[in-house]
C-alpha cells in the first residue's frame, strides 16, 4: 500500500496544456470509474486553473503505468506529468494545500479547492479510511500553520492591497465608488468592495455583458460613454482596463466639487497622471512594491512553518504505512490458519483418528503454523523507518509469490 500523485503544474506546462487537464465534474466522474477498473479504489482529483493533480493509493507498481494512461486519456492529448510517491507525495500534498506551490505564494483559496476536491471524491465513494486520514490530517495541519504563523496577514493580492490603501486613506462608510473594467482584477476589486458599507458601487465597462458577469444585484452599471458624467458623484475611481490609451484625461474632466481618490491598476495607465493635482492617485507600481514586500514576509514565514508542516505529513504517511504493516500481519495470520486447515484435511483423509485425536491434531497444527509466522510478525512490528518498509516489501512479495 503506497501513496502517490500524478500531476500537471503551471510551473512546467503552458496555458494550452493546462486547458487540456482542466477536468469538468463529468470528466472527473468518468476518471473515478476508470480508476476502479484498475483496482484504484482511493483517489482524489484536484483540478484548478493552474494545476491538475491525481492523488491516489495503490498496491502494485504496475498500477502506476495504468493510472498514467488513464490521466493522459482524460486529458485528450499528451501532457508532461510529474510523479511523486511515498513520503515525497505526502509532503507535496500538504505543501499544495498550504499554498507553497501556488502562483500566489501562501494563498488561502487553494485549501478550499483541495477540500472541495476531497468532498467530491468522498461523494463518489473514492475514499476509504487511509485516504480520509491523509487528507483530514492535511487540512488540520494547514489550518494550524495559518493560525500559528498568520500568513494571511501579509496580503499579496493587488486588488486587496488597493482596497486596503483606500480604507487607510479615507472612510468608506457611505462612500461612492466607480470601478472601470470587467476583467479578473475588476472582479476581485468588486468582491472586496462589496463587503464595505458603501453608498453606491458603480461598474463601468465597454461590454455590458461582461460587466454583468462580475456584478452583484446591489451594483449599478454605467456605460463607458457615460464615465465622465458619473465622476462628480464618486469619492473613489478605480480603473483597470486593457485600453492602450488614457481613458480619463484631465482636459475632459467635468467640474469636481469633492476630494477624490484615483486608483490606477492598468498598464499602460488608464488615468492621466496630471489628476494628482486634484486628488490622491495610487498606481500599480506603488501597489506592486507593497505586494513584493508582503511576499517576502510570506516567504520567511512559510520557511519557518515548513518543519511543522513536514512533520505532520510524515506522521500522516506513517499512519498509512502502519496500515500496510497491519494488513500484512493479518495476511500472515490468515495464511497460517489456511495452511493449518489444509494440512489438517490432508492428514485426516490419510489417518484413522478418533474424535479426540482429531481435536488434538487440529489444535497442534494451528499452534505450530502460527508459531512459524510469529517471528516474522514480531520482526516486522519492531522494525522502524526504512527497515520496516523493506521488511514489509519483502514480505508482501513473498505472499504474492505464493
Amino acid at each position: 500500500m503506497e501513496f502517490g500523485v500524478f500531476g500537471v503544474s503551471y510551473k512546467e506546462a503552458d496555458a494550452d496544456v493546462r486547458d487540456c487537464t482542466a477536468f469538468s465534474d463529468t470528466q472527473k466522474l468518468e476518471l473515478y470509474n476508470q480508476l476502479l477498473d484498475v483496482d484504484i479504489t482511493q483517489a482524489v482529483i484536484l483540478s484548478t486553473c493552474n494545476r491538475s493533480e491525481l492523488y491516489f493509493i495503490y498496491e502494485k507498481e504496475e498500477q502506476l503505468d495504468q493510472i498514467r494512461e488513464l490521466f493522459l486519456k482524460a486529458a485528450t492529448k499528451s501532457v508532461p506529468l510529474f510523479l511523486k510517491t511515498g513520503r515525497r507525495a505526502a509532503c507535496y500534498l500538504f505543501e499544495v494545500a498550504a499554498g507553497y506551490h501556488s502562483m500566489v505564494l501562501g494563498e488561502d483559496q487553494i485549501l478550499g479547492q483541495v477540500q472541495s476536491s476531497y468532498q467530491m471524491a468522498n461523494q463518489c465513494q473514492a475514499c476509504q479510511k487511509q485516504l480520509h486520514r491523509m487528507f483530514q490530517s492535511c487540512f488540520a495541519a494547514v489550518k494550524q500553520l495559518k493560525t500559528t504563523y498568520r500568513i494571511s496577514e501579509h496580503p499579496v493580492s493587488i486588488a486587496y492591497l488597493a482596497v486596503k490603501n483606500i480604507r487607510n486613506a479615507m472612510s468608506l462608510h457611505r462612500a461612492s465608488i466607480l470601478v472601470i473594467g470587467s476583467g479578473e482584477m475588476a472582479a476581485l476589486m468588486l468582491q472586496y468592495l462589496q463587503e464595505e458599507e458603501l453608498s453606491a458601487l458603480y461598474v463601468c465597462s465597454r461590454n455590458r455583458h461582461k460587466a454583468e458577469q462580475v456584478m452583484s444585484a446591489s451594483m449599478q452599471y454605467i456605460p463607458f460613454s457615460k464615465r465622465y458624467e458619473i465622476l462628480p458623484h464618486c469619492d473613489v475611481i478605480c480603473s483597470m482596463t486593457s485600453s492602450p490609451h488614457r481613458i480619463l484625461r484631465k482636459e475632459d474632466m467635468p467640474p469636481i466639487q469633492r476630494k477624490q481618490m484615483y486608483v490606477d491598476l492598468a498598464m499602460p495607465r488608464d488615468i492621466d497622471p496630471q489628476l494628482t493635482q486634484s486628488g490622491v492617485v495610487i498606481d500599480i507600481d506603488h501597489l506592486q512594491r507593497e505586494a513584493d514586500e508582503q511576499l517576502e514576509q510570506r516567504k520567511v514565514l512559510l520557511q519557518k512553518a515548513h518543519p511543522m508542516l513536514e512533520a505532520a505529513a510524515q506522521e500522516a504517511y506513517a499512519y498509512l504505512h502502519a496500515q500496510q504493516v497491519d494488513y500484512l500481519i493479518q495476511s500472515l495470520q490468515q495464511r497460517s490458519e489456511q495452511m493449518a486447515v489444509d494440512t489438517y484435511a490432508l492428514l485426516r483423509a490419510k489417518l484413522q483418528l478418533s474424535s479426540h485425536e482429531q481435536q488434538v491434531l487440529k489444535k497442534v497444527l494451528h499452534t505450530s503454523f502460527l508459531r512459524m509466522v510469529k517471528e516474522p510478525m514480531l520482526t516486522l512490528k519492531k522494525a522502524k523507518g526504512q527497515d520496516q518498509q523493506l521488511y514489509a516489501q519483502l514480505l508482501e512479495t513473498m505472499l504474492k509469490g505464493d
